[in-house]
């Protein structure tokens, strides 16, 4: 059975990158770090894409942009099947 993801009417989606403070010195923990947002962003891109439907490009420029969505317009763009009012 194919899972539903339900939204509240009231509640408002922002899509985003995944970030982290910066490091004043490059050290092999930061290297580290770097390697591991950069493949946890492409992880989150996919599954955006697939989610959603839309091309790489369109969910890359909403996750640089950190673009911020109504539920109706959440649901207009793939990120959740329904808006519940009640």
């Amino acid at each position: 059975m194919p899972k539903i993801l339900l939204l509240c009417y009231i509640i408002r989606v922002m899509i985003h990158q995944p970030i982290s403070s910066f490091y004043e010195v490059h050290t092999r923990e930061f290297i580290l770090e770097v390697k591991k947002l950069l493949k946890l962003c492409e992880s989150l891109t996919r599954v955006y894409v697939q989610r959603t439907g839309k091309p790489l490009w369109v969910v890359y420029e909403h996750m640089e942009r950190d673009v911020f969505m109504s539920a109706k317009k959440s649901q207009a763009h793939g990120i959740v099947d329904l808006v519940v009012v009640k």
